[in-house]
């Protein structure tokens, strides 16, 4: 494949027969990128909750995620997907990767709005192999559908903005209202349309003046009236209960800002690290040359309607707006702003594109480097050692290997304890005994702050929660004989907390995790005593040679 012959625009042709099949090969590789190993990383705690979520009935996700931090659209969405296609991670994994790889094609589409098909298959390049995206799209989380929405709505408003006609004005206010019911941060996509009008209202050319139509104004009318009673449902039960929210830890756990948190943004967004290992002329670099080129490509809009700016506003807004709120409320999340992300790659490709115009071994240079960063970031998520979140690593959480081993070897009498609610609704998914998983965390400063308040997470078991919820393990009944215990090796491990009666006959330690069973004696006067790493005679516990599976969450309470 090479590059043929210049086109008018002084960007180089790649060919009539790579121009025609090159959209088929760009899908087909970011369908592969999406779905390999998809269902390799075990299932995190937001995944979990997810799939919990997922299986309730449509009217409790609304109830439950009135009482969360999350609107309800995606997990409406992956209710129907799930009772047609299943409850296996592979499954539920499967919607998100779909809607990474339509986002590939919708940046392709708005692309090609914007410039020459060539400079749109190679933006398609790059929105395929981009990291972030690649990262989310084998999470069943809703960042890659707000995406899909998003994109979609932008290509909406470029047709009304080319036609002036109202059918796509109309298709804007739905596109952009799914997005603001996905996520609430697509509002700041929103703000970014409506600056890039403002943008245009300051030309000479009163025909780009769309900000004075009016039908722009009841567009933005009908997105509000259309999200208010969402907004409503919310602030009847959100706004007021914040200190629960709190306390719960579904809020305020993101940390504040630093000198590093901007352009280690770019180093996510490209590579999913942090880029600090990194020497500082090295680590300065990336974020320099991304500025550079959104700087230089939207400045050097000369179109009438000025839509490379239009892109580069798309990027712009959501992260600045998010940095300078975080000063006061810190909110800046990576994956918050994963769908402006999605426009780097279209705004590379244009940078790309004029390079091209001066020097084509410049230009080659530039993709190169632009595919070559992409890769190492694609390998890092693969090898599960990103910097994004909790990186899903299978090897240090195997919970589902050490869950797989109860489904196995649990009898009548036995129970399942948690410590620690992080991995609660993991064991809970992966649980297919017939065993109520069972969650303990122990008081914080003598106090009930740690019990289910009903908000955020514990929303789902927060009905039963004096059936699953546990802060000393003496009130555990007596007709328990064995437990199996799941812990984290980070976690500080007090012996003294188990009742004196309780005998550990066996513990393994698996990466990050560990696995113990407890015999319940009947005398009091036995003691805990030390752990052996060999299951008793004729039982078989060792974690070792368990393939991934994946069962159906119906063991979570259902209010």
């Amino acid at each position: 494949m090479g590059f043929q012959h210049r086109d008018n625009s002084g960007f180089v042709s790649l060919g009539s027969s790579l121009d025609s099949g090159g959209w088929v090969l760009v899908m087909m590789l970011a369908i592969v990128v999406r779905f390999y190993n998809i269902s390799l990383p075990y299932f995190w705690t937001d995944e979990a909750f997810s799939a919990l979520v997922g299986v309730q009935a449509p009217g409790r996700i609304w109830f439950h995620l009135g009482h969360d931090v999350h609107p309800p659209l995606y997990f409406l969405f992956l209710h129907v997907w799930m009772a047609v296609f299943g409850e296996g991670v592979f499954a539920i994994r499967a919607m998100s990767a779909l809607a990474g790889v339509a986002t590939v094609a919708l940046g392709m589409w708005l692309m090609r709005l914007i410039t020459t098909p060539r400079v749109a298959l190679l933006a398609g390049l790059f929105l395929a192999l981009l990291p972030i995206s690649v990262r989310y799209s084998q999470e069943a989380r809703m960042y890659t559908l707000e995406g899909v929405w998003l994109l979609g709505a932008t290509i909406a408003l470029v047709y009304w903005l080319k036609s002036v006609r109202n059918r796509y004005l109309a298709s804007y206010v739905v596109l952009m209202t799914a997005a603001l019911y996905t996520h609430y941060l697509a509002v700041l996509c929103l703000l970014s349309h409506w600056l890039y009008l403002v943008v245009l209202r300051f030309q000479r050319d009163e025909t780009v003046h769309y900000l004075s139509r009016p039908m722009w104004w009841v567009a933005t009318v009908a997105i509000v009236l259309l999200y208010s009673p969402w907004l409503i449902s919310l602030g009847d039960e959100l706004f007021l209960n914040t200190e629960k929210l709190k306390a719960g830890g579904d809020i305020f756990w993101i940390p504040e800002l630093t000198m590093y948190t901007l352009p280690s943004a770019v180093w996510k967004f490209l590579t999913v690290k942090s880029g600090l290992e990194f020497s500082s002329p090295v680590y300065v670099m990336l974020p320099a040359l991304v500025l550079a080129s959104m700087v230089w490509v939207g400045l050097k809009a000369r179109s009438r309607l000025k839509l490379e700016l239009l892109l580069v506003i798309y990027v712009l807004l959501p992260v600045l707006v998010v940095f300078m709120v975080s000063f006061g409320f810190p909110i800046f999340v990576e994956r918050y702003m994963a769908f402006a992300a999605l426009g780097l790659p279209m705004i590379a490709a244009l940078a790309v594109k004029r390079i091209a115009r001066r020097t084509l071994a410049l230009a080659w240079t530039f993709v190169l480097l632009i595919v070559g960063v992409q890769l190492i970031g694609l390998n890092t998520i693969y090898k599960q050692q990103d910097d994004l979140d909790d990186p899903r690593n299978e090897s240090l959480y195997p919970l589902d290997d050490i869950v797989s081993r109860i489904n196995k070897n649990a009898i009548a009498g036995d129970n399942i304890i948690v410590d620690g609610a992080y991995w609660y609704y993991s064991v809970a998914y992966y649980n297919r005994s017939d065993i109520q998983p069972w969650l303990y965390q122990a008081p914080w400063d003598n106090s009930t702050a740690n019990r289910p308040n009903g908000y955020g997470a514990s929303t789902l078991i927060y009905q039963d929660r004096d059936k699953v919820f546990l802060d000393n393990l003496v009130s555990v009944p007596p007709d328990i004989k064995r437990v199996w215990w799941v812990t984290s090796t980070r976690l500080v491990d007090d012996e003294n907390h188990f009742p004196g009666n309780w005998q550990c006959v066996f513990a393994q330690g698996v990466g990050d995790m560990e696995l113990r069973l407890y015999e319940t004696r009947a005398s009091a006067g036995q003691t805990t005593g030390g752990c052996s790493t060999q299951p008793p005679d004729g039982h078989e516990y060792a974690l070792h040679g368990i393939g991934l599976k994946t069962v159906s969450p119906r063991h979570l309470p259902h209010p």
